[in-house]
């Protein structure tokens, strides 16, 4: 389904590319979460990402890249606005702060908030915690969203876990 929709959209079919970011909403919106801190930040790199995908979805090759093409696009937009953000002194990094986005993980039978496993971690980290377990992507396709080098993208996993391991096992996050 998703497939015919993203053909459409190719072709210009404005109503199939509205149906694509209607289905990709949520996601988009907890990737952008993880680099940015408020919800207005949030929304204009979601917006800046529509629209460029929009404007170029006829240059998209492979139809089945289309999730990672536009996170791509999405963690750029949000880079420029963090960098320009961290440029003008204004940079504040508040999980709890504006809307949430609330995803439970079983640990030892208790739900813990997946905005609270974050918190001890970098934004990279964040970044790359969200695409793997969230998202569901390899290591090999995150190193080529992120456009880092694999060991890399490992490194930082294996860090990340590390992180929120000892955070649990001090009893820093609450369920």
């Amino acid at each position: 389904m998703l497939d015919e929709l993203i053909k459409r959209a190719k072709k210009g079919d404005n109503k199939a590319f509205q149906e694509i970011i209607i289905y990709y909403k949520n996601d988009l919106y907890k990737i952008a979460k993880t680099r940015l801190s408020n919800t207005e930040d949030i929304d204009d790199a979601i917006q800046e990402t529509i629209i460029s995908a929009y404007e170029s979805i006829h240059k998209l090759v492979n139809i089945s890249k289309f999730k990672s093409w536009i996170i791509t696009i999405l963690i750029n937009e949000c880079n420029v606005i963090y960098n320009k953000k961290q440029k003008d002194n204004i940079v504040s990094y508040d999980f709890m702060e504006g809307e949430k986005f609330i995803s439970k993980v079983s640990d030892s039978n208790a739900n813990i908030e997946f905005d609270a496993l974050l918190k001890p971690l970098n934004s990279d980290e964040r970044m790359i915690v969200v695409l793997y377990y969230y998202e569901g992507y390899k290591v090999e396709e995150i190193s080529k969203i992120l456009k880092i080098n694999n060991n890399t993208v490992k490194t930082k996993l294996y860090r990340a876990r590390k992180k929120i391991m000892d955070d649990l096992k001090e009893g820093c996050i609450d369920g």
